[in-house]
């Protein structure tokens, strides 16, 4: 087992250090002058020389290769360099703001495994009933629609019209349950598909049907044999559908002004504030790969048959 991990982390460095160095490059490429930008907020009117001076400092008359290793060493040191909005160390910038992003994405997970197990589990049992076909219309409806597009619906009804949250959000919404349903129920579709499918699977297993030839009752049959067989694929596909959740928040925690990382991470690239958005994909990159990782050992321990899924 520890070889396994061992191997796996060996195999995901490259990985790390190709989304690093890509998200560096293109800050280092985009458009504007940052020493400039950075000037301008330090002095009224910059001079030339002034200019120059924090180009300097900072180091951006290096070559954009050097200072990426320079960045990685410090990366590798915990240090991820200073916000150019604040001032702030980037990574008390990430500890001071992914708990929020934390509690969204959670939230978006428990409202996730109920929508999908309760739909994906009554279509498979009752198929050809009006539960499945609700099912098909909810998952082909998931599929289609946009998550911001979805968001800012619910931000109108729930916000302008309801008034049961602030269409300014922030700290007036001390529990993102609205946001957390967006989330959820625009991810929902894929995962009801796959569990109906693998449920429809098992229960067409000859250990079923002998079974219900032994008059063991339905509910028994459900719950007891094949809702555990059919449900260990699936908890591989709700770990990584949790690390997609925690990346792909950002949308989400901007329309209803959620006060997190994903948030964050989008108004400092509005704002050119490349140490925060570099910080940000690293953070997010190193996340997802342990996340991923974990789930992967959890499902060979529970059953090994998985390890190659």
């Amino acid at each position: 087992m520890l070889k396994d991990i061992g191997e796996r982390l060996f195999t995901l460095i490259p990985v790390l250090l190709a989304v690093s160095l890509i998200t560096f490059v293109l800050g280092s490429m985009s458009s504007g002058d940052t020493a400039r930008t950075l000037a301008e907020k330090k002095y009224d009117r910059p001079t030339y020389e002034q200019i120059e001076k924090i180009r300097t400092e900072m180091g951006f008359d290096r070559p954009v290769l050097v200072r990426y290793v320079s960045w990685l060493e410090d990366a590798l040191r915990g240090n991820l360099g200073f916000s150019y909005s604040n001032d702030k160390p980037v990574v008390d910038e990430i500890v001071q703001y992914f708990p929020k992003t934390l509690q969204l994405s959670l939230l978006a997970l428990l409202f996730l495994i109920i929508i999908s197990f309760t739909l994906g589990i009554s279509s498979a049992v009752f198929s050809g009933s009006l539960i499945d076909k609700i099912s098909r219309i909810y998952c082909f409806w998931s599929v289609s629609m946009p998550e911001f597009w979805f968001g800012l619906i619910l931000l109108y009804i729930f916000g302008a019209r309801l008034g049961l949250i602030s269409v300014l959000g922030g700290n007036s919404m001390k529990f993102p349950i609205i946001p957390a349903l967006t989330m959820s129920l625009c991810s929902g579709g894929i995962y009801v598909r796959l569990i109906r499918t693998n449920m429809e699977e098992v229960l067409n297993k000859g250990y079923i049907r002998a079974a219900r030839a032994k008059g063991v009752s339905e509910y028994k049959i459900i719950t007891k044999h094949a809702l555990k067989n059919a449900m260990l694929p699936v908890i591989n596909k709700l770990g990584i559908g949790f690390g997609s959740l925690l990346a792909g928040s950002a949308i989400i925690e901007s329309i209803f002004s959620w006060n997190g990382l994903g948030n964050l991470a989008l108004e400092s690239v509005k704002l050119k504030d490349y140490p925060v958005v570099q910080g940000y994909v690293l953070f997010m990159a190193v996340l997802m790969v342990l996340i991923n990782l974990t789930v992967d050992i959890i499902c060979g321990i529970i059953d090994p048959r998985l390890k190659n899924v």
